[in-house]
């Protein structure tokens, strides 16, 4: 069943598809999904959102439909060309969360990744990796704050070790592929005592 839209070319249309189970429900522009539009896969795959001209493009949803009926969010963010790019939020199955820019399908510039372990990475991200200036916390309170490169802690960097409540230890540093190669550290200073009443 279709229906006439503005323009001479766009409908709105509802396609079944006879293998695998999947359809198409939105508008259509010369033959390709074009505007607002819900596609389904037989794989359990549901895109709700933008089209242009055959391709995810705009704002989307892509969603997970499991055989009982839950949905699970994978993605709720910018398209363009069929891929992930601009600003968007992926779902992991591990339950990690990442909110942030994207290029081609990859995280790219400035995001935030909630680890399912409680650890969170703020900062700067390249071809999908942690890449840049940023900030790692631990999920004991440790934090590490400086240089990424391909993933790991590379390049100047301070560790900060919690002693206590509202307390850490700074470990300054250089950084590679996650060790530390060099580094300072403040030394303890000894307990002071009370001078005497003999001591001059």
């Amino acid at each position: 069943m279709s229906s006439r839209a503005s323009g001479s070319h766009s409908v709105f249309r509802c396609l079944r598809y006879t293998t695998g189970g999947g359809y198409y429900r939105g508008m259509w522009l010369d033959g390709q999904h074009h505007g607002y539009g819900v596609k389904a896969s037989g794989r359990g795959l549901i895109y709700e959102g933008h089209w242009m001209h055959g391709q995810r493009h705009g704002y989307g949803t892509l969603r997970r439909l499991f055989p009982n009926g839950h949905a699970q969010r994978l993605y709720v963010g910018q398209w363009a060309a069929n891929v992930r790019c601009g600003e968007g939020k992926q779902y992991y199955d591990d339950g990690s969360v990442y909110y942030g820019q994207w290029l081609g399908n990859e995280r790219s510039g400035r995001g935030i990744l909630w680890h399912g372990d409680g650890r969170i990475y703020v900062g700067e991200w390249l071809k999908d990796v942690m890449h840049g200036r940023g900030v790692l916390y631990a999920a004991n309170g440790n934090r590490y704050v400086g240089e990424f490169a391909d993933g790991c802690k590379s390049g100047i960097g301070v560790y900060h070790h919690q002693s206590g409540v509202g307390q850490s230890v700074q470990q300054h540093g250089l950084w590679s592929d996650n060790v530390c190669k060099t580094s300072l550290m403040p030394l303890k200073r000894p307990e002071s005592h009370p001078a005497k009443s003999d001591d001059l």
